[in-house]
């Protein structure tokens, strides 16, 4: 995920589309293809393809919540960053450290891992279906070891990325990456809902 946040970061920094299409497209074709399917999916600003049911059920509460336990930060800490950025993911930004309870083992965080761990965030049902979901939360924030890739993840989670794209943006991103025709990328996503299989 560190590439991925690296290119979203260099997208939101440039305004113009041409730009922020090509930045994407170079990251896209560099990509094997489960991650690709997973991160052209997170670059739309969600975690799941369009045609796809499944939400995470995730308030902004629960994702302080469990980013608290993982980074100990205060309310005044998360408050201020608040107000300075008005953005959960970017106010939590300068909060990531290493986990106050590190584990032996940390997870590498990879697209296609993330999108395995939102899968599951999405299942959970039943009785204690929120303090799974708080739980998946925790392990996906232990594995952020970087604060730009923390800040990332909290905005695929809340399905509000800020870098500047559109869907119509990451189509002409996938044609450029993989000299497809921009109509033919455009009719695949149409027909199947999902820009990931597209890509």
């Amino acid at each position: 995920m560190e590439r991925f946040a690296a290119t979203a970061e260099r997208i939101a920094s440039h305004p113009g589309k041409l730009d922020k299409i090509a930045i994407l497209a170079e990251y896209l074709k560099a990509l094997d293809d489960v991650d690709l399917v997973a991160a052209t999916r997170f670059f739309t600003g969600t975690p799941f393809a369009a045609r796809d049911r499944r939400t995470l059920s995730v308030g902004a509460r629960t994702i302080v919540d469990a980013a608290r336990r993982v980074w100990a930060f205060s309310d005044a800490q998360l408050g201020a960053g608040y107000r300075e950025t008005g953005d959960l993911g970017a106010a939590l930004r300068s909060l990531v450290r290493a986990p106050h309870d590190a584990m032996l083992f940390n997870e590498r965080l990879t697209p296609a891992s993330l999108d395995a761990l939102f899968a599951e965030i999405a299942e959970a049902s039943g009785k204690r279906a929120s303090r799974r979901r708080e739980a998946i939360l925790e392990r996906i924030f232990r594995a952020c070891e970087d604060p730009l890739v923390a800040t990332y993840v909290v905005k695929i989670v809340t399905g509000d990325l800020r870098v500047g794209l559109r869907e119509g943006l990451v189509l002409d991103a996938i044609a450029a990456a993989f000299d497809a025709d921009g109509a033919t990328v455009r009719r695949g996503a149409m027909a199947c809902g999902d820009v990931g299989r597209v890509a």
